[in-house]
């Protein structure tokens, strides 16, 4: 028994999305070694292993991580840059007040940009990515093996980083891209939010036939409901 559910785990294919499949993958390719340090250090951040105004060592976090200084050093920098640590003039980074409620900041940002985003992407969509997005809809459906939940996962990536490439607006599309690679971590972080993927998937659903039947003021008003329900939602108290 054991054998077959882990072979059913593995039946989900995104290639069968050919439309969807570049928006969803972008020009990320396999995180590198820096992505994974700095993802690593932000999960102990929202895990409150570190304190705020804890200096961070990179030697001690290499260690702690298996890794050598160089890519812990470049990791921190890059979490200096987006707000997350102070880099102070000896080098030293102290954690910034407030870090371990990034995520949640993360969210209030998608709450503020992807409804509208959502409201302008409406009437945009090739039928192409539009089809692709039903399909994939179909095979992310709930049901009692369980199968659906890899696909369910992959529909939430591909709805929103559909309406971001399509909304029309380059600075919504880098943002809402920014925000979906932390939403990356939140899964990994959640294990997956499999608590929330049933509601949310009822939710992508309504925001589809909205963006499918041209009605951009119902595309808005769904996202909209949906990032709030996604917050009630929430499997900790600092993930989303």
């Amino acid at each position: 028994m054991a054998r077959v559910a882990k072979q059913r785990k593995h039946t989900f294919r995104p290639e069968r999305y050919p439309a969807v499949l570049p928006i969803v993958d972008g020009d990320e390719g396999e995180p590198s070694l820096v992505d994974r340090v700095a993802d690593s250090v932000i999960a102990k951040i929202v895990r409150k292993e570190l304190d705020a105004g804890a200096r961070l060592r990179s030697t001690r976090l290499a260690e702690e991580l298996g890794v050598s200084r160089t890519p812990v050093s470049t990791a921190m920098a890059r979490l200096a840059t987006e707000g997350l640590l102070v880099q102070k003039t000896n080098h030293q980074a102290e954690l910034a007040a407030g870090a371990a409620e990034w995520l949640l900041q993360i969210h209030k940002l998608r709450q503020l940009v992807e409804p509208e985003a959502a409201a302008m992407a409406t009437g945009s969509l090739p039928a192409e990515v539009v089809d692709d997005l039903w399909a994939l809809c179909h095979d992310a459906k709930p049901n009692r093996s369980g199968e659906w939940k890899p696909a369910a996962q992959y529909f939430d990536f591909a709805l929103h980083l559909a309406i971001a490439e399509y909304c029309g607006n380059l600075a919504m599309k880098a943002t809402i891209r920014k925000c979906w690679s932390y939403k990356r971590l939140s899964y990994r972080i959640s294990g997956g939010c499999q608590s929330a993927l049933k509601p949310e998937y009822l939710q992508h659903v309504q925001i589809l036939e909205a963006l499918s039947q041209g009605d951009a003021d119902q595309a808005g008003s769904q996202m909209a409901e949906h990032l709030r329900v996604a917050s009630a939602l929430r499997t900790s108290r600092r993930v989303v």
